[in-house]
C-alpha cells in the first residue's frame, strides 16, 4: 500500500468514525495516530504524539479564543442583548415587519460583542419572540428569523469561527475581521428587506402587527441606553483596524470592558460565574479539537494526499469562480451534519492547499466558509440554532421554526453567489 493509499484510507476511516457518532476530536486523533503508525512506525509516531499536543497549542495568540468567548458571556451578563433590541425597535419597529426586522438588527448588534451564534440566538430569542407572538405574528414569522439572524454571530466580528479558520490556515485574523464587516452588514440588510416583503404580502398581518412610531426622543434614549454595545464594537474592531492593538490584545481589552459593564449591572454574580465556567469548557473542547486536527493534518500531509489533490484540481484548469462554486457544495452538506469548528478543522488540511494553488484570496474563502457554517446552523439534522430557539421559548413548534427559516436560507445562498461573482464585497476593504 502506497502512502497515498493510506491517505485515502484515513479519510474513509474518519468519515466512518464520524458516522458512528464518535466525538470529532477523538476521531481525528485516532485516525491521525493510526496513519502515522502506518507510515512512520512506533518510534516516529511516539515522538510526534509526545510533542504535537504541546506545539499545536503553545501559542500566545491562541488566547484570543477564550477572551472572545468570555467577552460574549460578559456582554450577555451586562444585558446588552436586551438593550440592542430596544434600540433597534425604537428605530424600525413601526415599519412593515418592524419587530422581526428589529430582531435581525438586534442580533447584528449583539453579534458585534459576541462571537457565538448559539449565544446570540439564545439570548435574543428570549427577549423578542414572546413580544412578536403577543403582537400577532405567527410562530413561523416570529421564530423563523431568530436562528438565522443569530447566526450573524458567526460572521460579524469578533467571530469565533473566523478565529478558528485563522488558526487552521494561518490567515490573519485581523484581515478576516475586516473582510467580514461588509458581508455582515449586507446580510442583516438582506434579511430585513426579505422580512419586509414577506409581511407586505399579507395586508391583514400588516394591519394586525403595525406598531406606533417612536418619537425622536425615544429613539435617542434607547440608542443612548445601548451605548455599551457601540463602545465595545468600536474599541475592539477600531483597535484592530487602526493597528493600535493586535486581535489578541483587542480581545483582552474587550473582555475587560465587558466585565466592567457586567459588574455595573445588578444581579450579575451568578451569570458571570456561569460565563467563566462555560468559557473554560468551550476552550477545552476547542483545544482538544486543535490537538486532534494537528495530528490528523501531520499524518495526512505525510501521505502527500493534499498535495496530489491540489495538483489534480490545478490540472483541471477550472477558473477560480468555478472552483469556489464546486467547493461550496461539500461545505453546504457538511454544515448540515457537523458543527462549524469541527468542519473547519477536518476540511482545511485537504481543501486549503487547493485554494492556495488556485490563487483564491484566503480571506474571501474564509468568509464563504463562514457563510456555509451559518446555513448549517439552521438546517437539519443538526440545525443547532433552531433547537436552541425552541428550547429558549416554551411552546414553540420545531416544524414552524424550520418553515420560517427556509426563505432566509435562499437569501444566504444568494449572498454566497453574489460574493463569489463579486469578491470585491469582501476584498475592497483589505
Amino acid at each position: 500500500m502506497t502512502t497515498q493509499d493510506i491517505g485515502y484510507v484515513m479519510v474513509a476511516a474518519l468519515i466512518a468514525l464520524l458516522a458512528l457518532g464518535l466525538p470529532v476530536a477523538l476521531s481525528l486523533l485516532a485516525v491521525g495516530a493510526s496513519g502515522l503508525f502506518a507510515i512512520r512506525g512506533v518510534r516516529g509516531t511516539t515522538f510526534l504524539l509526545e510533542n504535537l499536543p504541546y506545539t499545536s497549542t503553545a501559542n500566545l495568540a491562541l488566547i484570543v479564543i477564550p477572551l472572545f468567548i468570555l467577552m460574549g458571556h460578559f456582554a450577555f451578563s451586562a444585558g446588552l442583548s436586551e438593550k440592542a433590541y430596544v434600540a433597534a425597535k425604537a428605530w424600525v419597529g413601526h415599519v412593515t415587519g418592524g419587530l422581526p426586522i428589529a430582531t435581525v438588527f438586534a442580533c447584528a448588534g449583539f453579534a458585534t460583542v459576541c462571537g457565538s451564534s448559539v449565544a446570540t440566538a439564545a439570548t435574543i430569542s428570549k427577549v423578542t419572540i414572546p413580544e412578536m407572538l403577543r403582537a400577532g405574528y405567527e410562530q413561523r414569522m416570529a421564530a423563523g428569523p431568530v436562528p438565522i439572524a443569530g447566526a450573524l454571530g458567526i460572521l460579524i466580528p469578533p467571530s469565533g469561527i473566523l478565529v478558528i479558520y485563522s488558526i487552521a490556515t494561518n490567515v490573519s485574523v485581523s484581515d478576516l475581521f475586516i473582510g467580514a464587516l461588509i458581508p455582515g452588514v449586507l446580510t442583516a440588510i438582506t434579511y430585513a428587506f426579505g422580512i419586509y416583503f414577506m409581511v407586505k404580502r399579507d395586508p391583514e398581518l400588516v394591519r394586525r402587527t403595525r406598531m406606533p412610531k417612536a418619537s425622536w426622543n425615544e429613539r435617542v434614549r434607547a440608542t443612548a441606553a445601548a451605548w455599551e454595545v457601540v463602545v465595545l464594537f468600536l474599541v475592539v474592531i477600531g483597535c484592530i483596524y487602526t493597528g493600535i492593538a493586535t486581535a489578541t490584545e483587542a480581545a483582552g481589552i474587550g473582555a475587560a470592558l465587558a466585565l466592567i459593564f457586567a459588574l455595573i449591572r445588578k444581579g450579575h454574580k451568578g451569570s458571570i460565574w456561569k460565563g467563566l465556567i462555560e468559557t473554560g469548557s468551550s476552550t477545552a473542547s476547542i483545544f482538544m479539537l486543535m490537538i486532534g486536527s494537528a495530528v490528523f493534518s501531520v499524518a495526512l500531509g505525510t501521505t502527500q494526499l493534499p498535495t496530489e489533490l491540489a495538483k489534480f484540481v490545478a490540472d483541471m484548469n477550472l477558473s477560480p469562480t468555478m472552483l469556489l462554486i464546486l467547493m461550496m457544495v461539500p461545505f453546504l452538506i457538511l454544515g448540515c451534519l457537523i458543527d462549524g469548528i469541527s468542519m473547519i478543522f477536518i476540511t482545511m488540511p485537504i481543501v486549503f492547499p487547493m485554494i492556495q494553488n488556485a490563487g483564491i484570496n484566503p480571506v474571501l474563502f474564509g468568509i464563504l466558509v463562514t457563510k456555509m457554517v451559518e446555513i448549517g446552523a439552521v438546517t437539519p439534522p443538526v440545525g443547532i440554532n433552531v433547537f436552541v430557539v425552541q428550547g429558549s421559548v416554551p411552546g414553540l413548534e420545531l416544524g414552524q421554526i424550520f418553515r420560517g427559516v427556509i426563505p432566509f436560507i435562499f437569501m444566504e445562498l444568494g449572498l454566497v453567489a453574489l460574493m463569489i461573482f463579486f469578491p470585491q464585497i469582501v476584498t475592497v476593504v483589505l
